[in-house]
Formats: C-alpha cells, sequence, structure tokens
C-alpha cells in the first residue's frame, strides 16, 4: 500500500511540474517575447497590386475603330521622391529617352498635378530604357518605367472635338472621383465622348492581395481578382461622312479665300463647322469643327508649340464650333421666325407682303432705317417668296408687329411673343447632346435688355430688338447644333430631338449595356400644314432662289433638298458669317438628315456655305453624285 501511495505522490508531483513548465511557457509567449514576434509580424506584410483595365474602344455607327489601344513604355516620375538628387536623376533621365528636360520640368510643374502623383514625362520609350532604369534603381529614385494601354486613333485627327482625349487624373478630378476608387496614377477622359461616358469606357482595376516580408519580396499571393476591360462605345456617327464633311469644310473655306468683301478684302474664312443630324432621332452623322487638331497629342504629351496652337491662338482649335459656340444666324432663322410669325397670326399662308428697299418701323422718331440686301422694291409676295428671295424687309414689318403686341402687354413688362415661340423651338437652352460644354445660345427679350443699359438707352426694349431678332441679326446668338435641331424639327413634322453622338455601349461580350433610345417627344408649336408651307418654300430656295447656283445640276428630282441661305454681319471689323441649313431626302416630304453648314468670316451663304453643304450632300448619297460643285458668286443674302 504504501509503495502504491508514494507512486501516486510521484505522478501527481510530475503532472504538477508539467502544469507549472506549461504556464510558464505560456507567460513567456504573451509577456517576454510578445515584442520579438510583434516585430516578425511586421516583417511580414499584406499589399495591394493593381492591375489597370484595357479602356474601352470608340467605334463609328458601321463598326469602324475611331479609338484603340495600343502599348507604351511610358516613363513616369514622383517629385516627393526624387530627393536632394532630383536635378541630377531628371537630367539622367533626359538623356537616357532622348526627351528635352525643358519638357520633364514643365510637367513636373505643372499645379494640377500633387507631387505625390508618378507623373508620365515620356511616352513609347525604347524597351532599352526600361531595361537600364530596372537594373539601377538606386540611380532613379521617384523614376519607374511602365507598360501601358495609350489611345491610338487609327483615323488620325477626323472627328477629334467628338471624340475627346485622355489624360492623367489632376488633383481636382482625383478630389471628385477618388470615392469611385480612382487612383493618383489613374487615366481618365478629360473631353469629348471620352469624358461624358468615363464610367462605361474606364473599366474595373484588378487587385491582387500579396503577403510579402520586410524586404519587400512575396512570400505568396493572397487573392487575385482579375480587371475588367472597360464598354465600347457606338456611336451614331458615320466616319465615312464624317471624313467627307471635314473635306468639304475645308476646301470650301479654301475656296471662299478667293472671294473678296464689300471694301475689297478677301475673306478670311478662319473657322467653320458642319453638322449633319438623322432628322427623325437626333443622331449625329457627322460633326465636323475647323481648325482642328490631332488628339493623339495627349498621348505623347503636349509640346510648347502644340499647346501654344491650342490654347494661345485666336481661332482657338480645341474648341467644338458646333456646339460651345453661339453665332448670329443670319436669314437661316427667318424659317424659325416665319413659323412664329405664322403661329401668332402676324403671318398667313396666303398672305402677301411688301418687300421694299428699307424699311422704317411705323411712327418711329429716332431715324433707324432698316434697308434690304438690294436698294430695289421687289413688291408684294408671299412668305414662300420671301424665303425664297430672302427679303429682309417683309420679316423686318412682322417684327414690327411683334413689338406692338409686346406694348399690349400680354405676357407682362418682361413678355414678348416672339422670344417665347423662340424659347419653345429651344433656343437659349442647350439641347442635352452628350458632349460636354455646350453653349446656351442667346435670345434678347425686353428682361435681357433691362440688363444691358449700354446697348438699349435705361435699359427700354426697343422696335428694333424684335425687328433684327426676326431676320437672325442683331443680338440673337445660336449654335449650329440648335439650328440644326430647328431644322430638325421642321423636317420631322415638329418633333423637337435630342441630339445624341453615342447610340449605344456594349460589354467587352458584345452585349448591349446600354442604348441611347431617341428623345423626340418635344413638339414645336407649329402646325403640320405650317411646317409643310415652309419645307416647300424652302425647297425653292435651292431650285430658284438664293441656293440656286450652288445646287446647280443636282438631281433635286432624285434627291429633295431644302434649305436657307444667311449671311451673318459681325461686329467691329469682322467680315460675315457665311450659312446655309437645310434638309434633304429622296421624300420631299418627309427628310432623312438635316445638314447644317458655317463659315466665320466667309461670306455670302450662297456663295460659301451652300456649296460646302452640296459636298456632304454628294457623300450622304454617292449614288446620285456627279462630283461637279460649281463656284458661286452671290450678292445677296
Amino acid at each position: 500500500m504504501e509503495k502504491a501511495s508514494s507512486r501516486l505522490r510521484v505522478l501527481a508531483l510530475l503532472v504538477a511540474l508539467m502544469f507549472i513548465a506549461l504556464s510558464a511557457r505560456l507567460w513567456f509567449l504573451q509577456v517576454l517575447a510578445v515584442q520579438r514576434f510583434d516585430k516578425a509580424s511586421r516583417d511580414n506584410s499584406v499589399r495591394f497590386v493593381y492591375q489597370d483595365p484595357l479602356r474601352g474602344q470608340v467605334l463609328d455607327a458601321q463598326g469602324r475603330k475611331l479609338v484603340v489601344n495600343e502599348e507604351s513604355l511610358e516613363v513616369r516620375i514622383t517629385p516627393s521622391e526624387l530627393g536632394d538628387t532630383g536635378e541630377s536623376v531628371i537630367l539622367h533621365v533626359a538623356e537616357l529617352a532622348a526627351i528635352d528636360v525643358q519638357d520633364i520640368v514643365k510637367k513636373l510643374q505643372d499645379t494640377k498635378y500633387l507631387p505625390t502623383q508618378a507623373i508620365p514625362v515620356a511616352e513609347f520609350v525604347p524597351k532599352e530604357v526600361k531595361y537600364y532604369i530596372d537594373e539601377h534603381p538606386d540611380e532613379f529614385p521617384g523614376v519607374e518605367v511602365l507598360s501601358t494601354p495609350v489611345r491610338s486613333y487609327p483615323f488620325g485627327r477626323m472627328a477629334a472635338h467628338v471624340l475627346g482625349w485622355t489624360g492623367l487624373i489632376d488633383a481636382t478630378q482625383y478630389e471628385a472621383l477618388k470615392e469611385d476608387g480612382y487612383g493618383l496614377n489613374d487615366v481618365v477622359g478629360t473631353s469629348g465622348v471620352e469624358v461624358v461616358y468615363e464610367k462605361f469606357l474606364r473599366g474595373e482595376r484588378g487587385k491582387e492581395t500579396l503577403m510579402v516580408n520586410a524586404d519587400g519580396e512575396t512570400i505568396r499571393v493572397l487573392r487575385t481578382v482579375a480587371p475588367t476591360d472597360g464598354d465600347d462605345v457606338q456611336l451614331s456617327l458615320d466616319a465615312r461622312v464624317q471624313r467627307a464633311a471635314e473635306k468639304a469644310l475645308a476646301d470650301g473655306m479654301a475656296r471662299a479665300r478667293n472671294y473678296h468683301d464689300s471694301n475689297g478684302n478677301a475673306y478670311r474664312a478662319n473657322a467653320g463647322t458642319v453638322v449633319v443630324l438623322d432628322a427623325n432621332t437626333g443622331g449625329v452623322v457627322a460633326m465636323a469643327s475647323d481648325p482642328t487638331f490631332d488628339p493623339s497629342w495627349y498621348v505623347h504629351g503636349l509640346t510648347t508649340q502644340q499647346s501654344k496652337y491650342l490654347f494661345n491662338n485666336a481661332n482657338a482649335p480645341s474648341v467644338n464650333r458646333a456646339a460651345q459656340l453661339a453665332y448670329t444666324p443670319g436669314s437661316t432663322f427667318k424659317s424659325i421666325t416665319g413659323l412664329a410669325a405664322l403661329k401668332e397670326g402676324i403671318a398667313t399662308l396666303s398672305g402677301s407682303y411688301e418687300c421694299a428697299g428699307t424699311y422704317t418701323h411705323p411712327n418711329d422718331t429716332s431715324g433707324a432705317v432698316f434697308s434690304n440686301w438690294t436698294s430695289a422694291n421687289l413688291g408684294p409676295m408671299s412668305l414662300s417668296t420671301a424665303l425664297r428671295v430672302s427679303c429682309d424687309t417683309v420679316f423686318d414689318a412682322f417684327g414690327s408687329q411683334f413689338y406692338f403686341k409686346w406694348t399690349q402687354n400680354p405676357l407682362g413688362d418682361n413678355g414678348d411673343l416672339l422670344e417665347r415661340d423662340l424659347h419653345e423651338w429651344g433656343f437659349e437652352s442647350p439641347t442635352g447632346i452628350d458632349l460636354p460644354g455646350e453653349a446656351a445660345g442667346l435670345v434678347p427679350d425686353p428682361a435681357w435688355a433691362s440688363t444691358q443699359p449700354t446697348l438699349f438707352e435705361n435699359g427700354a426694349w426697343i422696335p428694333g430688338g424684335d425687328i433684327l431678332t426676326m431676320i437672325g441679326s442683331g443680338y440673337v446668338k445660336v449654335t449650329p447644333l440648335q439650328l440644326a435641331r430647328a431644322y430638325a424639327a421642321i423636317a420631322n413634322g415638329g418633333h423637337l430631338c435630342r441630339p445624341h453622338v453615342v447610340d449605344q455601349v456594349m460589354k467587352p461580350d458584345g452585349s448591349v449595356d446600354k442604348k441611347v433610345d431617341p428623345h423626340c417627344d418635344q413638339m414645336v408649336p407649329s402646325t403640320p400644314q405650317q411646317l409643310d408651307y415652309i419645307r416647300t418654300a424652302l425647297r425653292s430656295v435651292v431650285t430658284s432662289g438664293t441656293a440656286q447656283c450652288a445646287f446647280a445640276g443636282f438631281p433635286t428630282s432624285q434627291i429633295a433638298v431644302a434649305g436657307k441661305t444667311g449671311t451673318a454681319e459681325r461686329e467691329r471689323s469682322l467680315q460675315d458669317t457665311s450659312w446655309f441649313a437645310s434638309m434633304v431626302g429622296p421624300d420631299p416630304d418627309h427628310p432623312e438628315y438635316v445638314v447644317v453648314t458655317m463659315v466665320e468670316q466667309g461670306g455670302f451663304g450662297g456663295q460659301t456655305a451652300a456649296p460646302i453643304t452640296r459636298q456632304v450632300i454628294d457623300a450622304l448619297y454617292p449614288q446620285i453624285s456627279d462630283a461637279s460643285h460649281p463656284s458661286c458668286i452671290v450678292a445677296d443674302r
């Protein structure tokens, strides 16, 4: 018994000693060794590596690729990491990559970027540059060479204003977009379709979660999420028609410089635009703006010379003249104001109106005289004939009647029937096109005049306000796109469509992500009979009126063309703006397209803008084109 009891005491002692040892070990691990294990845990940390997706492509209506991606080896420098050797590093990079030192410094000093951003300073460098920098990291602190996809433009500078460009996210954009997952070194859309459809084109970044040690060496990959490429964007724009519109515009502007104004000076024809709309959907088939630029400049980084051309140039090549600038529309506006006169009972479909050489507002003692484009008295005529021969004085008299209606105060102190009607046609409001920076234009009215005491004595509305607006002169301003939209409403029976350049957005697998449906619910304040009357009148402008010369020999029996010339006077020493607004299609009662052409300092509408429009229409209907483009010397509006 005693032996058994002794063995139990020994066993109990051993068990107790074991518990003491385990407790001591646990205490050691939890208290004494905590710093050592904490250091070890810090030596192994998690790192995230992001993978950029491929940006979506931009296609035309027929699937032609207008914007694609190509690989570039890009040198990026993070200013905050350069340290005290920054100057020598920059010099070394410039020498190695064969780029100008000043260009690098200018990019690094650009205040729109943060010092912590890796700023691109050179693109498409040789592989040898990457190899050398990768092999000598100590010589290049803050410098990296990355393989990155960049935008490429198979059609060159074609449709540059529509397509837009991309660039490294700047500080302002980053603050606005960082909550959406954008990083400091992401590329974003900056203009055109690229910026409006950024959320579709961008795609989603991939992400690798890595465990690394203190030396930055990867221990293992914890998780991988592959990048999702951006959606492709397909435009309503047709590259073939776009190219033809750009060529017609450039040719027409060059041709205009051979003509002379009333002072004997050659027309400058320094800028212009052509807009082609689908009359029934508002889809933009072509949108040309001249002067233009090469969007690939932004891929390679603007040189000093390119930047000066784009932003220190009186002709503003970076501006889309179709939508971002508003102009006095001249006699092209008579189609719209004539409809307003019909709506208000000032004119009738069967009425006759005097086309004198001059017009004076009844009972006006100011001495203001409004002149027609010809001093001859052309006698009484219908509204249709007044449009065909572009008689100003017929419309001047309509303006007087609008003024008298205002004096009767039907809309309140600041109301005017003419301006109200023009607003219902969409003027003085952006069209809502899916492009940035659209201008609203101006429809002058009594309320506006009250804010312009230097233009109107004591800010008082005068008869000339309505009279000049009726003929598209004075202070009224419209964008070529607004005018095209209004003519499309005349063409399609009164539907005011929202213009759009994108037709659909497609996922990488080809399925449709977003379809841009036509928005044509808003109706203009004119009856079908009135619209039909104006369409018929505008066809006579082409066959026997102010655009007759430009369309000589054109087969109007196969393709009906209806249009209105316009010659808008400008202030100071600027020459007249040349306009032609038209609708075209095989069925004269249901035109398919609207084409609006505007040339700054281009002279008479029938002389410069109308022949350009004819050349574009030839491209719309190549089966009937006879390739003849007459030179027209005209002397009317």
